[in-house]
């Protein structure tokens, strides 16, 4: 490999000066070049460089200042905040309170009003002295959270004057009563139970203490009398009241519905009569009332000979006796009018 030769850098003559030649102009000082009033001949040569880029540096300053003058004025937005509690005092339950938002409206540059989102702010209402009853609350902007930017300032609030209901909050256990809705089986009565028959209910003082028992949701009744069980939630029974558990176990059962049906003017018949011997009923005919399923009972009719009266073993006279009834075996008569009749046993040589 060949190394370059280094070699020294020769020195220039030096130039003798002219004797009376005026010596050459030295640099300019910065202070004499700022103060320097351009002349029209190197402006005018300025602005005829490059144009396009001076226009477009001058509508970028315009912007600028647009931006800066104009967008960053003052302005105007309005906001709907809603009101949410805090704080409460244990033992109370707000009860009542505006349900629309607060029309909150803000001044201060436009940048940052839009960069304002009203979903997160709130007015914050502290009840932590409030006691029961109709609270006035006074709103500011001390109330808004999080707090709004220091640029924003709020101009107006609507409404400025609110009132909170506020009641005691109480505890009471209560039974459970289930809601049969539906037509049951024709000729069956059904008979609910609940698992668990009382449930713990709070809720405002006004609401509870009104309450005599808690009903659950409907329970549809089915054309067949097979027992059943369904889980129901409880039924709504106020603002503000909760129940503990909130559903219960209700269990359907069918009894056969009981009724009673009077037949009038039965025919009272005479039963082992011994032979040889006549026999009278007085009266005659008497009012039997039968009770019994309805199923049965409702479309049943009391055939001939079917209320009687029983002559085995007496004597020729007079006697005071019961008239019975042969009825289905579900069926049994619960009264009789008159309940006594009379027969008359005659011998056979009369």
């Amino acid at each position: 490999m060949r190394l370059r030769v280094l070699r020294g850098r020769e020195t220039p003559p030096a130039i003798e000066p002219i004797a009376g030649a005026p010596e050459p102009p030295g640099p300019t000082p910065p202070w004499r070049r700022l103060l320097r009033v351009p002349r029209w001949r190197e402006v005018h040569a300025a602005l005829s460089r490059n144009p396009g880029l001076k226009v477009v540096s001058l509508l970028l300053a315009f912007f600028i200042w647009f931006s800066i003058n104009v967008t960053e004025r003052d302005a105007e937005g309005t906001f709907d905040i809603p009101i949410r509690v805090r704080s409460l005092a244990a033992g109370l339950i707000v009860t009542s309170q505006p349900t629309k938002p607060v029309m909150v409206t803000v001044r201060g540059p436009r940048t940052i009003l839009d960069g304002v989102d009203e979903r997160r702010e709130r007015l914050a209402v502290d009840l932590g002295n409030a006691t029961p009853g109709s609270v006035p609350v006074e709103l500011n902007a001390d109330l808004i959270r999080p707090e709004l930017p220091r640029r924003l300032k709020v101009v107006r609030i609507e409404p400025s004057r609110i009132k909170i209901k506020v009641e005691r909050l109480i505890h009471r256990r209560l039974p459970v009563k289930p809601d049969l809705a539906g037509i049951p089986p024709l000729g069956y009565t059904p008979e609910a139970s609940v698992t668990p028959p009382e449930v713990d209910v709070s809720g405002p003082a006004s609401r509870v203490n009104d309450l005599k028992e808690i009903k659950t949701e409907p329970v549809e009744l089915h054309g067949t009398p097979e027992s059943t069980q369904h889980n129901m939630l409880l039924s709504w029974a106020g603002d503000f009241v909760s129940f503990v558990p909130d559903h219960v176990l209700v269990g359907i059962n069918f009894q056969p519905t009981m009724m009673s049906r009077k037949f009038e003017h039965v025919e009272v018949a005479v039963r082992n009569l011994s032979e040889g011997m006549r026999a009278k009923v007085v009266p005659a005919r008497i009012d039997v009332v039968v009770q019994g399923p309805q199923r049965v009972l409702t479309n049943y009719n009391l055939d001939d000979g079917s209320v009687y009266v029983d002559a085995a073993g007496l004597d020729p006279g007079s006697h005071r006796v019961v008239p019975r009834a042969e009825l289905a075996q579900s069926l049994e008569v619960s009264r009789r009018e008159p309940e006594l009749v009379r027969l008359e046993i005659a011998g056979g040589g009369r």
